[in-house]
């Protein structure tokens, strides 16, 4: 690869790395052509770009960005997965991958200047998506309505009973 090349790709990179929201330093070694390919598959599905990156390379590349911190974790065959919308999607996608395929291993985090260790992105995965957390938002403001509806209907509900009770006490 000659300078120009190189320079274009760390320029590139490093543009990824500004915009994105967090990214993820990866080990894959003993994985073959075929799990990094479901791997990357699945990745692009849910919008997080993943890339093996020289280490040099990325360690210019993310100077200067909040992603700086993972340049002391660049050692040996590294894979990067970024994520510029949901920053808890690459970790979704590679915490499921790890679990199945012991070659893959989540390493490092980065995200706003901090670091993230591997308990860290694990407690990511727990965290219910965007969607579910909507979810249950809407779930406690339609409680309060929801029961006062029944409650005012509980009295009418009562009285009606009584009256066909009644009018059955009288036919019998």
């Amino acid at each position: 690869m000659n300078r120009e090349d190189k320079n274009e790709r760390i320029a590139d990179l490093h543009q990824r790395m500004s915009q994105a929201k967090v990214a993820i330093l990866t080990r894959f070694t003993g994985l073959d052509v075929e799990k990094m390919t479901q791997l990357r598959r699945e990745l692009r599905k849910a919008s997080v770009n993943y890339r093996v990156v020289k280490n040099t390379l990325f360690r210019l590349a993310v100077r200067g960005t909040d992603k700086e911190v993972l340049s002391s974790h660049m050692e040996g065959p590294v894979g990067v997965a970024w994520s510029d919308g949901e920053p808890v999607a690459p970790a979704r996608v590679l915490a499921k991958y790890a679990k199945e395929w012991p070659g893959l291993k989540i390493m490092v985090a980065a995200s706003d200047g901090k670091l993230w260790g591997t308990a860290d992105i694990q407690a990511w995965v727990s965290l219910p998506s965007l969607e579910g957390l909507r979810g249950r938002i809407l779930g406690l403001l339609q409680a309060p309505a929801t029961t006062l509806v029944r409650l005012l209907g509980t009295p009418s509900t009562q009285v009606a009973r009584l009256v066909q009770a009644r009018s059955e006490q009288k036919e019998s």
